[in-house]
């Protein structure tokens, strides 16, 4: 089974999108048999591109927090001093603030009573969804909770399982934004990385900033560049930037009012509009990534 992970560096450049219309496209006729891996678990929104049906979800336990006994502690406040985040308050007794507590356990440390210990705590879910011959997986981390990154990596395991139970020849994976943990996370075990970049300054810096990344990790990548007609001169920039750099390009979408009218309709493009430049575009990637898995 082959592992590609899709990623962008920026945020909204287009990346969930892509991964579903490529999902369907490989799929559609039953070549492949595909899973996919939601790793955006901060906001998952791949099963609504896909129109997906909803199955199951069960919580996980992806963060530790601190808890403090009470009728140990002697209100000697030294964990209120010693807590680096601020999340443990009070004048007379101690009082933590769970949604910023880290989980250090620094306050466990300085405790003379050892009145206060770390424990792991259910600060996220997994759903299990179908989109007609797909699974999805798909993280997603509680309001205001930490440890995204080890969640996404409970959700490669679990992709993985159901990748392997269903006879899947490819886990797809829709990465997260930015270049942290729950990047590196998502890109952990991956045979390719396709990077999703429009052209914009913003964007191009994030494209390279990932590049960095996952070039650091000996994964080979092909970049794709989303609405590429939105500016001329920076698609030319970008595209420079992507040849002295040795990333191959994979293709060119066109900016498309097609497929935020189907992405209202709970739909893809390629299914509602597959005539239109950004379908055609599609086709041909789903075509180049074809190529990448034989």
């Amino acid at each position: 089974m082959k592992e590609i992970v899709i990623l962008s560096g920026k945020g909204g450049v287009g990346k969930s999108s892509l991964t579903a219309a490529l999902a369907h496209l490989l799929t559609e006729k039953g070549k492949f048999r595909l899973t996919l891996a939601d790793t955006d678990v901060d906001a998952p929104n791949l099963h609504i591109v896909l129109g997906a049906e909803f199955d199951r979800s069960r919580a996980v336990a992806a963060s530790d927090k601190a808890m403090i006994d009470y009728e140990k502690c002697s209100r000697c406040m030294r964990c209120v001093d010693a807590c680096a985040f601020d999340s443990i308050i009070g004048e007379n007794e101690p009082v933590i603030i769970s949604y910023s507590c880290e989980g250090c356990g620094v306050c466990a440390l300085v405790c003379p009573e050892e009145a206060v210990s770390v424990h792991p705590v259910e600060n996220g879910k997994i759903n299990f969804v179908t989109s007609g011959a797909v699974r999805v997986v798909a993280g997603e981390l509680g309001i205001g909770e930490s440890s995204s990154g080890r969640l996404v990596d409970i959700v490669k395991r679990e992709a993985r399982q159901e990748a392997s139970l269903s006879g899947s020849d490819l886990l797809l994976t829709d990465g997260p934004p930015g270049i942290g943990c729950p990047v590196i996370a998502a890109l952990k075990g991956a045979d390719y990385a396709i990077l999703v970049s429009e052209p914009t300054p913003s964007a191009l810096s994030d494209l390279q900033r990932i590049t960095e990344v996952v070039r650091g990790f000996g994964i080979p990548a092909g970049a794709v560049l989303n609405r590429s007609d939105m500016d001329r001169k920076s698609a030319g920039i970008t595209l420079d930037w992507l040849a002295r750099n040795e990333v191959p390009l994979l293709g060119t979408i066109p900016y498309d009012p097609h497929l935020p009218k189907a992405l209202a309709r709970g739909a893809l493009a390629v299914n509602m509009y597959p005539d239109a430049p950004s379908s055609l575009a599609l086709r041909n990637l789903h075509k180049v990534v074809e190529g990448l898995l034989d």
